[in-house]
């Protein structure tokens, strides 16, 4: 391969990992998955909140090579700098954390175990927003979300937008 050839190779390469990180690139989760309870096939609830009224373990939090559902996570809100969402899938909450807007560019990754069919998603956040949507899990292949935090002048209260994909999600 020549100069010119590996020079554009490599130009194509970092436009490529850039358009995909975005502007102010990724996060990775700061919540661990649950360790499972001694004798039994639940995971331990995260934190001190109450455990959903089951919580099957065919629903966790994984190593992003092992996830079904890339599930992206922000505060895209300018007017709360920093707000609470929790996200449950199923009844199994696998987000619980501070997310801060830091210029709008500051997605955080939460790699999923999910099996396949329909399943409900539910996100909140400690200001009163709550959404809740329908997820259909293919049998092979994977997804991609995002649940976004907004607080819009002009709109009434916060809210959750909730975007699915069957192909990865560029952010800008």
């Amino acid at each position: 391969m020549d100069a010119k050839t590996l020079a554009r190779t490599a130009a194509l390469a970092g436009a490529t990992l850039l358009a995909t990180a975005g502007c102010g690139g990724f996060a990775r989760s700061t919540n661990q998955p649950p360790p499972p309870a001694r004798g039994s096939a639940t995971a331990t609830p995260v934190a001190s909140y109450p455990p959903p009224v089951a919580t099957p373990a065919a629903i966790r939090l994984v190593d992003e090579d092992l996830a079904d559902l890339h599930l992206w996570v922000s505060n895209q809100s300018f007017e709360d700098d920093r707000v609470t969402v929790t996200v449950s899938i199923d009844g199994t909450r696998l987000v619980d954390q501070p997310f801060d807007v830091q210029g709008q560019h500051n997605w955080v990754l939460f790699p999923v175990k999910l099996p396949a069919g329909s399943h409900e998603v539910t996100a909140t956040s400690q200001t009163g927003a709550e959404t809740r949507q329908r997820l259909t899990m293919p049998e092979k292949g994977r997804r991609y979300a995002v649940i976004g935090y907004w607080r819009d002048p002009g709109r009434d209260g916060p809210h959750l937008d909730w975007l699915v994909r069957s192909h990865p999600i560029g952010f800008q």
